[in-house]
Protein backbone atom coordinates (compact mmCIF):
# COMPACT_ATOMS: atom_id res chain seq x y z
CA UNK A 1 0.00 0.00 0.00
CA UNK A 2 0.80 3.37 -0.67
CA UNK A 3 1.37 4.81 2.79
CA UNK A 4 2.00 8.44 1.90
CA UNK A 5 -1.21 8.29 -0.08
CA UNK A 6 -2.97 7.05 2.98
CA UNK A 7 -0.97 10.17 4.76
CA UNK A 8 -2.37 12.68 2.33
CA UNK A 9 -5.82 11.33 2.14
CA UNK A 10 -5.62 11.60 6.38
CA UNK A 11 -4.48 15.19 6.37
CA UNK A 12 -6.86 16.02 3.74
CA UNK A 13 -9.55 15.07 6.05
CA UNK A 14 -8.63 16.77 8.83
CA UNK A 15 -7.97 19.96 6.87
CA UNK A 16 -11.64 19.33 5.20
CA UNK A 17 -10.28 19.45 1.96
CA UNK A 18 -10.30 16.38 -0.56
CA UNK A 19 -8.13 14.27 -2.04
CA UNK A 20 -9.02 12.56 -5.47
CA UNK A 21 -7.86 8.98 -5.74
CA UNK A 22 -7.77 6.08 -8.91
CA UNK A 23 -9.43 3.01 -8.79
CA UNK A 24 -6.04 1.44 -8.45
CA UNK A 25 -4.90 3.39 -5.88
CA UNK A 26 -8.09 3.06 -3.73
CA UNK A 27 -8.25 -0.85 -3.71
CA UNK A 28 -5.59 -1.93 -1.12
CA UNK A 29 -6.76 0.58 1.02
CA UNK A 30 -10.15 -0.91 0.70
CA UNK A 31 -9.30 -4.40 0.78
CA UNK A 32 -7.67 -4.12 3.65
CA UNK A 33 -9.57 -5.61 6.94
CA UNK A 34 -11.16 -3.21 8.17
CA UNK A 35 -11.22 -0.77 5.16
CA UNK A 36 -8.75 1.87 5.81
CA UNK A 37 -10.47 4.81 3.24
CA UNK A 38 -13.90 5.36 1.91
CA UNK A 39 -14.67 6.58 -1.35
CA UNK A 40 -17.24 8.63 -2.20
CA UNK A 41 -18.81 7.25 -5.72
CA UNK A 42 -20.54 10.32 -6.99
CA UNK A 43 -17.73 12.80 -6.02
CA UNK A 44 -15.68 12.69 -9.24
CA UNK A 45 -12.33 14.92 -9.64
CA UNK A 46 -13.29 18.17 -11.59
CA UNK A 47 -10.00 17.77 -14.04
CA UNK A 48 -10.05 13.54 -13.93
CA UNK A 49 -13.29 11.87 -14.25
CA UNK A 50 -11.36 8.52 -13.13
CA UNK A 51 -10.76 9.40 -9.60
CA UNK A 52 -13.23 10.10 -6.60
CA UNK A 53 -12.77 11.80 -3.52
CA UNK A 54 -11.58 9.76 -0.70
CA UNK A 55 -11.54 10.30 3.26
CA UNK A 56 -9.95 8.33 5.91
CA UNK A 57 -12.25 6.02 8.04
CA UNK A 58 -11.52 5.76 11.75
CA UNK A 59 -9.58 2.03 11.45
CA UNK A 60 -7.30 4.12 8.75
CA UNK A 61 -6.30 6.68 10.96
CA UNK A 62 -5.90 3.88 13.68
CA UNK A 63 -3.73 1.92 11.87
CA UNK A 64 -1.58 5.69 11.04
CA UNK A 65 -1.14 6.09 14.32
CA UNK A 66 0.29 2.65 14.99
CA UNK A 67 2.56 3.17 11.94
CA UNK A 68 3.82 6.42 13.45
CA UNK A 69 4.34 4.95 16.93
CA UNK A 70 6.67 2.04 15.30
CA UNK A 71 10.07 3.94 14.59
CA UNK A 72 11.09 2.88 10.65
CA UNK A 73 14.20 0.89 10.52
CA UNK A 74 16.67 3.39 7.98
CA UNK A 75 16.27 2.37 4.12
CA UNK A 76 19.04 2.36 2.01
CA UNK A 77 17.59 4.26 -1.01
CA UNK A 78 18.75 2.65 -4.66
CA UNK A 79 17.87 6.86 -6.09
CA UNK A 80 21.56 8.52 -6.30
CA UNK A 81 21.60 12.52 -4.95
CA UNK A 82 22.67 14.47 -7.55
CA UNK A 83 24.20 17.98 -6.17
CA UNK A 84 23.50 21.46 -9.10
CA UNK A 85 23.26 21.12 -12.76
CA UNK A 86 19.55 20.37 -12.98
CA UNK A 87 17.52 23.12 -14.75
CA UNK A 88 13.81 22.74 -14.70
CA UNK A 89 11.80 23.36 -18.39
CA UNK A 90 8.75 24.97 -17.90
CA UNK A 91 6.58 23.91 -15.50
CA UNK A 92 3.09 21.79 -17.27
CA UNK A 93 0.57 21.20 -15.20
CA UNK A 94 -0.30 17.62 -14.10
CA UNK A 95 -0.97 15.71 -10.83
CA UNK A 96 -2.32 12.53 -9.34
CA UNK A 97 -1.73 9.87 -7.03
CA UNK A 98 0.11 6.84 -7.69
CA UNK A 99 2.06 3.46 -6.69
CA UNK A 100 5.31 3.43 -4.94
CA UNK A 101 7.11 2.99 -1.61
CA UNK A 102 8.33 6.83 -0.92
CA UNK A 103 10.97 5.44 1.99
CA UNK A 104 12.77 4.20 -0.82
CA UNK A 105 13.33 7.65 -1.81
CA UNK A 106 16.25 9.93 -0.53
CA UNK A 107 14.37 13.04 0.71
CA UNK A 108 15.28 12.98 3.93
CA UNK A 109 19.42 13.27 3.09
CA UNK A 110 18.34 15.84 0.28
CA UNK A 111 19.73 19.08 0.73
CA UNK A 112 18.66 22.31 -0.98
CA UNK A 113 19.94 22.07 -4.87
CA UNK A 114 20.43 18.19 -4.85
CA UNK A 115 17.83 16.16 -7.04
CA UNK A 116 17.03 11.88 -7.74
CA UNK A 117 16.12 10.88 -10.68
CA UNK A 118 13.14 8.44 -10.69
CA UNK A 119 13.03 6.35 -14.11
CA UNK A 120 9.36 5.14 -15.48
CA UNK A 121 10.21 1.75 -15.30
CA UNK A 122 11.38 2.06 -11.87
CA UNK A 123 7.42 2.62 -10.45
CA UNK A 124 5.15 0.28 -10.57
CA UNK A 125 2.29 2.48 -12.54
CA UNK A 126 4.54 3.18 -15.25
CA UNK A 127 4.62 6.65 -14.95
CA UNK A 128 7.32 7.99 -12.65
CA UNK A 129 5.56 11.81 -13.03
CA UNK A 130 2.03 10.87 -11.36
CA UNK A 131 4.12 8.14 -8.63
CA UNK A 132 6.70 10.83 -7.41
CA UNK A 133 4.04 14.00 -7.43
CA UNK A 134 2.00 11.81 -4.55
CA UNK A 135 5.56 11.19 -2.94
CA UNK A 136 6.93 14.60 -3.49
CA UNK A 137 3.38 15.61 -2.11
CA UNK A 138 3.47 13.56 1.36
CA UNK A 139 7.35 14.43 1.85
CA UNK A 140 6.66 19.04 1.32
CA UNK A 141 3.50 18.00 4.26
CA UNK A 142 5.97 16.01 6.34
CA UNK A 143 8.20 18.76 6.37
CA UNK A 144 6.09 21.46 6.94
CA UNK A 145 4.95 23.67 10.96
CA UNK A 146 2.19 24.85 11.90
CA UNK A 147 2.68 29.16 12.22
CA UNK A 148 0.41 31.39 14.59
CA UNK A 149 -1.33 32.53 11.37
CA UNK A 150 -4.41 31.97 10.21
CA UNK A 151 -6.01 32.47 5.93
CA UNK A 152 -9.51 32.34 5.22
CA UNK A 153 -10.27 30.80 1.95
CA UNK A 154 -13.46 30.48 0.13
CA UNK A 155 -14.27 26.84 -1.45
CA UNK A 156 -16.80 24.61 -1.95
CA UNK A 157 -19.27 23.62 1.30
CA UNK A 158 -19.35 19.39 1.17
CA UNK A 159 -21.17 17.17 2.89
CA UNK A 160 -20.48 14.36 5.65
CA UNK A 161 -19.34 11.96 2.86
CA UNK A 162 -16.99 14.77 1.22
CA UNK A 163 -19.45 15.74 -1.60
CA UNK A 164 -19.99 19.04 -3.19
CA UNK A 165 -23.66 20.09 -2.32
CA UNK A 166 -25.28 21.97 -5.17
CA UNK A 167 -27.81 24.65 -4.63
CA UNK A 168 -31.32 25.56 -6.46
CA UNK A 169 -29.27 26.92 -9.40
CA UNK A 170 -27.18 23.26 -9.45
CA UNK A 171 -23.71 25.43 -8.75
CA UNK A 172 -21.38 24.71 -5.68
CA UNK A 173 -22.80 25.85 -2.44
CA UNK A 174 -19.49 27.95 -1.22
CA UNK A 175 -18.75 28.54 2.34
CA UNK A 176 -16.09 30.64 3.80
CA UNK A 177 -13.67 29.00 6.44
CA UNK A 178 -10.07 30.27 8.16
CA UNK A 179 -7.75 27.53 7.97
CA UNK A 180 -4.06 27.04 9.93
CA UNK A 181 -1.32 28.75 7.43
CA UNK A 182 1.79 26.37 7.40
CA UNK A 183 5.33 26.68 7.29
CA UNK A 184 7.31 24.78 4.97
CA UNK A 185 10.84 23.90 5.82
CA UNK A 186 12.06 21.87 2.68
CA UNK A 187 10.22 22.17 -0.70
CA UNK A 188 10.41 19.20 -3.01
CA UNK A 189 9.27 19.68 -6.76
CA UNK A 190 8.77 17.08 -9.29
CA UNK A 191 9.53 17.10 -13.10
CA UNK A 192 8.74 14.99 -15.62
CA UNK A 193 11.42 14.49 -18.22
CA UNK A 194 12.20 13.08 -21.69
CA UNK A 195 15.01 10.19 -22.47
CA UNK A 196 18.21 12.11 -23.76
CA UNK A 197 17.01 15.52 -23.44
CA UNK A 198 19.30 18.00 -21.74
CA UNK A 199 18.71 19.69 -18.95
CA UNK A 200 20.97 22.21 -17.66
CA UNK A 201 24.03 19.59 -17.10
CA UNK A 202 21.78 16.81 -16.45
CA UNK A 203 21.03 14.32 -19.46
CA UNK A 204 18.14 12.48 -18.92
CA UNK A 205 18.99 8.52 -19.17
CA UNK A 206 15.08 7.44 -19.75
CA UNK A 207 11.39 8.59 -19.69
CA UNK A 208 10.81 9.23 -16.37
CA UNK A 209 10.90 12.44 -13.61
CA UNK A 210 13.21 14.21 -11.80
CA UNK A 211 12.70 15.41 -8.18
CA UNK A 212 14.63 18.22 -6.73
CA UNK A 213 14.60 19.82 -3.29
CA UNK A 214 14.19 23.70 -4.15
CA UNK A 215 14.81 24.79 -0.21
Amino acid sequence: MNIELLRAIADATAANTVVYVSQADAVPFMQHTPPLIAVDPNAADPTDATKRAARITEDGAKYLAQLNAAPAAPVASQFSVLSGGFVRPKVKRGGGFGKGAPTKYPFDTMEAGQFFFVADSAVTSGDAHKTMNSAVGSANQRYSEDTAETKTVTRAKRDEHNKAIKGPDGKNVKETVTIPVKKFTRKFVVTPVEAGKTYGDFTAPAKGAVVSRQS
